[in-house]
């Protein structure tokens, strides 16, 4: 199920968003098995700076002629965390077209992009670990998340003007082409009581983009988003109903109608 409104990509605190946030704030997602090729000692390092403590990180690279540069670079990680957010992810594939790292940044290890013609972005996140990001960092360790008809439910007890609050939402996530993403809510009850439809727009105002990717080391537009079963993706894909296009392989999750 898609919704047509625009979504950004910044991952703010939970704790310093306005009502709900700390349900509301995400951040974000990818989803494989890389064609086999040439692993470049460098840029494996410096890509681990972004996918951290992965469990499995897998790096082909396609060189160009000068330092520095790359015609292709993928990227295939699997349960590693966000450097921006801190985030976990279950999946993501990247793919980099005609890239150039800054070569002194290459070669301390840093993930430092000087220019890129395109890029492609595909990434999991599965509810559970959604879950757990926003229970770590809320004092009342009882939110709750699951997805249903498209939509992301939640629940839970978060600061409201440092008083405890509890909230209950529905809402959904979109993505219009652009490197943010969005987070919209259909409905919310704060303490049983639901809160008037102006109200919900002007909350939305103050916390999107849900995320940016200002603080990336490369940026990619986002041109859908959905919840999958269990999981959520994000993709740079308009749509994937038969499978990610440039993953290389594993099962990305196919959407159903």
């Amino acid at each position: 199920m898609e919704h047509g409104r625009r979504t950004r990509l910044r991952v703010r605190s939970p704790m310093t968003r306005p009502l709900g946030a700390g349900l509301l704030v995400v951040a974000f997602l990818l989803g494989g098995t890389i064609p086999s090729g040439a692993a470049d000692p460098l840029v494996r390092r410096a890509v681990s700076t972004f996918f951290r403590d992965a469990e499995v990180l897998r790096v082909d690279v396609v060189p160009d002629l000068y330092e520095g540069g790359y015609a292709r670079v993928s990227v295939y990680a699997a349960n590693a965390t966000l450097a921006e957010g801190g985030l976990r992810i279950d999946e993501a594939w990247t793919r980099l077209v005609g890239v150039s790292f800054n070569p002194k940044a290459l070669r301390a290890g840093e993930f430092r992009v000087d220019g890129v013609r395109d890029t492609a972005i595909h990434m999991r996140v599965s509810l559970p670990n959604l879950e757990r990001y926003f229970v770590e960092r809320n004092p009342w360790k009882d939110i709750r998340l699951w997805a249903q008809d498209g939509y992301l439910h939640g629940r839970g007890t978060v600061p409201l003007g440092g008083v405890p609050t509890r909230v209950e939402l529905r809402g959904f996530f979109a993505a219009g082409n652009t490197p943010e993403l969005y987070f919209y809510v259909d409905r919310l009850r704060v303490n049983g009581l639901p809160v008037p439809d102006p109200l919900l727009r002007e909350m939305e105002r103050r916390y999107n983009p849900l995320l940016t990717q200002d603080d990336w080391p490369v940026r990619f537009k986002l041109r859908s988003v959905r919840l999958v079963g269990t999981n959520l993706i994000v993709s740079s894909q308009s749509h994937f109903g038969d499978g990610c296009t440039f993953c290389g392989g594993g099962d990305p999750g196919t959407p159903t109608p």
